[in-house]
């Protein structure tokens, strides 16, 4: 995360009017995520210093109406953009939702599994790491074939490994112990 990344999102959460729809901004903000990195393109057109910032600004006044983005949303961008940081973000974006997840007191739950789950095998997963933190979680997935089966889940500085190769040490220590090996 860059060390710009927590200031914006600071500063996006502080200056949102009373009563912000972060879950429509979030959405928008989505779709508006998906379109820049689709595109290499747009990401060369922002980039380019020899394109003025009116016509950069238009872009992306363009871009934040097709995606729905409210007025206090598009502003912030044009800020973004103004202060070259436009194309990074999807980092501030997380870092918003990292702010409200916190102040709601929801723990952001990085998870790994070997293949892509489905909504109840997600949905299990969810509940299990709440049980084990006490916590509403909110999970994102990652794909790690190497894993070969079950989940490991970072939760900040805490680690819940319940993947195959993890039972499969816990059972060959349990069995070093009773065996005396």
């Amino acid at each position: 995360m860059s060390s710009f990344t927590r200031p914006y999102a600071r500063a996006f959460v502080e200056s949102a009017p009373k009563g912000y729809d972060y879950g429509a901004f979030q959405s928008a903000v989505s779709a508006l995520e998906q379109a820049l990195d689709g595109n290499a393109k747009l990401r060369a057109f922002l980039l380019a210093p020899n394109v003025p910032r009116e016509a950069k600004s238009k872009v992306v006044s363009e871009l934040s109406r097709r995606v729905q983005l409210d007025e206090f949303g598009s502003r912030f961008l044009q800020v973004m953009l103004r202060n070259h940081r436009l194309l990074e973000a999807g980092q501030v974006w997380k870092a918003v939702r990292d702010l409200l997840d916190a102040r709601e007191g929801i723990l952001g739950v990085q998870v790994t599994v070997p293949a892509a789950p489905s909504e109840p095998e997600q949905k299990l997963i969810e509940e299990a790491i709440a049980a084990r933190t006490g916590k509403r979680v909110r999970v994102q997935i990652g794909l790690d074939p190497k894993i070969l089966g079950g989940f490991i889940a970072r939760a900040g500085s805490q680690v819940f490994d319940g993947s195959v190769a993890a039972a499969i040490r816990r059972f060959q220590a349990q069995a070093e112990g009773k065996t005396g090996a």
